[in-house]
């Protein structure tokens, strides 16, 4: 406590001065600015005897420390305190006015307090350095879920600019910043049980949004009572470690279920692991691998060196790989693809070796049928195409080099797909592969023989000489397909069509030998019973005309420059109109009148004959309603379907369409098709005629008797008409009578099955009379009326309309 001058003043003297000096503060009366009493503190902290401090001033007893301060450190009317270095001392020297007019001045060791207090700051600057500069976030944390201080590092793993927008921005940390929110109240959970958390892992949200993993480190702060103040801890983003370890499970997971066979051995060439699918492959325990030395190749099938030099070429270039053969315990070895990769550590020694093992034995036999089947025909096992074609070339350029000639047969087998939709697609493989075998039989060993795809082979005679030597191979075939195939039971016959070129007659490249002995086919093919033919140059011209006429037939369809003709079918008994068969004619504009049977199978052949078909149906029912509006339509109007057209699943579609589209009754429309039409899938033509006749639609079947019909087909087919084929009724009347019976045998069968049957081509009153007498119901032909244009086949009605009966004339 600072005493008073009064206070010294009524001491006895030797007390005051015995009371001062016993101090530990250094304590100096001033009066008038100079010192007039100094305790022995005083006097030690100044380094000077008491009795030289007397009379002198603070300025003079402390000079230059204490000019340090300014000259006005000291103000003589209020109290003043400032610091002062004496030495390795530090001072406090307070002087205060006394109300004498004295002044005391009190001067205090305050070095202990400012060597603590540097250190305390010193220890500061180092916890803030490292506070502000570690690499691992540090924080403070409350349990209400905010942050009380954090360090930048801290703000970086979160994706925060800086340390206070975080403190700032993020004041909910559970909902804010924890994937999982229950996350942290475990984390919660752990601190109260325990006071601390170690490795305790979580997924955090970023400030971005990208999510991340944390490990956390923390502890409880609490007060002297116990209360909880704090977290305090430390966080790192551990999302690499992470990403790291998934790696490793999942690499690990690859080593365990991959099909690769793989092998580690170490630099010693000791196995040290092995994966199961090695140990599948090889029928070998891991157990009785794994270190003993590594064995890659089967003993015997290679030179003794090879795997020594695998091993050295691993170790010298950092990899290996071929294909080998690999022992399998208890089997023959197999062949396998191997590659032995070598990994090494930082200075570049060798760690282990990687010895992967698949087996390609199958893959192989997969790459040997690939190549077959690039250049063989799997069915027949004949060359393709491809492989023919490149034999063909080869012949050519062996003929440029010696001198010589190549011979060409094209073949096509005829009725093949008669037999392919009659019998069904096994019955036909069947043939293919007794005709492959019978050709193979008609060639010599130089000869080859290919399946261009199909119906269709090919023959390449390499060295046919000057002479007609593929006429005498084509005799060959011809007479060794002749003979009948015995097939499901049955005995079928395919004669081929036979077409032949030669090199350098024909062509100079196998392109123009295949195409002209193609050409050839065709002429054969319709051509007389020799079945063969041989190329020659006009065969172009023709093939060009069949090509102009198809151009032609497009651009007739496009203009619609086809007509309808029309043929009155009548009773065989009154001569009353019962119906009318539709016929497609096209004026040509330079050709004139073109015959159907011309440019019919044409259609056929281009698929044209789908819109031309639906083109005469509307028309067809268009003329009916028009005939029906006058008042003289016949009962009911035929139109023909073609095989191709029956085969369309949208058949039914487009009849049902048009009937809607034209007005025109269904019971209106016969539809006629071919005994063909019932050669192909039974099941579907039935299913097909039954939803036409569901409809209202009648059904005939033209030019019975022609075609190739089983009897127990028709008896199965919801038809309601046969018509007698014109080439029956056209020698009807010869004396012979073979026609005439085959008349009376169709009539009665239609009878006897309960059909209407039509008879075609009738020209006279005999042949008319003659199908009468038979029972035939109704005639068709010139004796009735030639088919006629439409505006003339409605002249024809008018003609011969009876007005006492328009009811049965209009068909209503």
């Amino acid at each position: 406590m600072a005493m008073t001058a009064s206070d010294v003043q009524a001491l006895p003297a030797r007390v005051n001065r015995a009371l001062m000096d016993r101090l530990p503060d250094g304590i100096a009366v001033l009066s008038g600015g100079r010192i007039v009493f100094a305790n022995t503190a005083f006097a030690t902290f100044t380094d000077r005897p008491a009795t030289r401090l007397l009379g002198g001033g603070l300025a003079e007893v402390f000079g230059d420390a204490l000019e340090d301060c300014g000259p006005d450190a000291l103000a003589d009317d209020d109290t003043t305190s400032i610091s002062l270095c004496l030495g390795r001392r530090t001072l406090t020297l307070t002087v205060k006015p006394l109300e004498t007019g004295h002044a005391l001045a009190l001067l205090r060791d305050v070095t202990t307090q400012a060597d603590t207090d540097r250190a305390l700051r010193e220890a500061e600057r180092r916890y803030r350095g490292i506070f502000e500069n570690a690499v691992e976030g540090i924080y403070q944390s409350t349990a209400r879920g905010d942050y009380v201080d954090v360090n930048p590092a801290l703000a970086r793993i979160y994706g925060y600019a800086d340390a206070e927008t975080l403190k700032r921005e993020l004041t909910d940390i559970a909902g804010q910043l924890y994937v999982d929110p229950a996350a942290r109240q475990h984390f919660k959970d752990v601190m109260e049980r325990h006071g601390v958390v170690t490795e305790f892992e979580a997924q955090i949200r970023r400030k971005d949004g990208r999510v991340i993993w944390i490990t956390e480190n923390a502890r409880c702060v609490r007060d002297e009572a116990g209360r909880l103040l704090y977290y305090e801890g430390t966080v790192e983003d551990i999302t690499a470690r992470k990403h790291a370890e998934a790696e490793i499970r999942m690499l690990a997971k690859v080593f365990e279920s991959v099909a690769e066979g793989i092998l580690l051995v170490d630099a010693d060439l000791m196995v040290r692991e092995v994966n199961p699918a090695y140990a599948r492959i090889t029928a070998t325990a891991a157990e009785d691998l794994i270190g003993r030395p590594a064995h890659l190749l089967a003993p015997g099938f290679h030179e003794k060196a090879t795997e020594h030099d695998i091993w050295t070429t691993a170790r010298d270039t950092g990899h290996w790989r071929g294909e080998v053969w690999s022992e399998r315990a208890g089997d023959r070895p197999f062949l396998s693809d191997l590659s032995v990769t070598t990994v090494r550590d930082e200075d570049g020694a060798v760690l282990r070796y990687v010895a992967a093992v698949t087996d390609i034995t199958r893959r192989k036999e997969d790459e040997e049928r690939i190549r077959f089947q690039a250049n063989y025909d799997t069915l027949t096992r004949l060359p393709n195409r491809h492989l023919i074609t490149d034999r063909l070339e080869q012949a050519i350029l062996r003929a440029e080099r010696v001198g010589g000639r190549v011979g060409v047969l094209f073949l096509d087998l005829d009725r093949f797909k008669y037999i392919n939709d009659s019998y069904g697609h096994s019955a036909g493989d069947e043939l293919l592969k007794l005709a492959a075998r019978r050709l193979r039989h008609c060639v010599r060993m130089s000869d080859g023989v290919g399946r261009l795809g199909g119906d269709e082979f090919m023959i390449v005679l390499p060295e046919c000489g000057s002479g007609n030597t593929g006429a005498y191979i084509a005799e060959k075939v011809l007479y060794s397909l002749s003979e009948p195939f015995s097939i499901a039971g049955t005995e079928l016959f395919s004669v081929p069509s036979i077409g032949i070129s030669y090199w350098p007659d024909h062509g100079e490249t196998a392109h123009d030998l295949i195409r002209r002995a193609d050409l050839a086919m065709y002429h054969a093919k319709r051509g007389d019973e020799r079945r063969y033919a041989t190329y020659l140059p006009s065969m172009e011209e023709q093939s060009l005309a069949v090509l102009n006429m198809e151009n032609d037939l497009r651009l007739a369809l496009a203009a619609g420059a086809f007509e309808l003709h029309f043929q009155p079918k009548v009773s065989a008994e009154t001569g009353d109109v019962m119906g009318a068969e539709a016929l497609i004619r096209w004026p040509h504009p330079e050709r004139g009148m073109i015959s159907p049977m011309d440019f019919i199978p044409l259609a056929e052949e281009s698929g044209l004959i789908m819109p031309l078909g639906r083109w005469i149906l509307r028309d067809a029912c268009r003329r009916m309603v028009a005939w029906r509006a006058q008042g003289i339509a016949p009962p009911s109007l035929s139109v023909n379907v073609s095989p191709r057209q029956f085969a369309d699943p949208s058949l039914t579609e487009t009849i049902a369409r048009t009937l809607e589209e034209t007005g025109l009754p269904p019971e209106c429309l016969d539809i006629e098709i071919t005994e063909s039409v019932t050669s192909g899938d039974v099941e579907r033509v039935i299913s097909t005629m039954a939803a036409l006749k569901a409809m209202g639609i009648t059904l005939s079947v033209d030019d019975f008797g022609t075609g190739y019909s089983s009897l127990n087909y028709l008896k199965r087919f919801p038809i309601d008409t046969l018509k007698i084929d014109q080439s029956f009724v056209r020698d009807l009347m010869d004396t012979k009578g073979k026609d005439a019976a085959i008349c009376a045998t169709v009539v009665a069968l239609g009878n006897n099955l309960g059909f209407t049957v039509v008879a075609e081509g009738v020209e006279t009153a005999d042949q008319a009379r003659f199908l009468y007498e038979k029972g035939c119901h109704m005639l068709q032909g010139y004796w009735i009326s030639r088919p006629l244009p439409a505006d003339a086949f409605t002249a024809w009605l008018l003609e011969t309309a009876e007005p006492e009966q328009p009811a049965a004339l209009t068909g209503s």
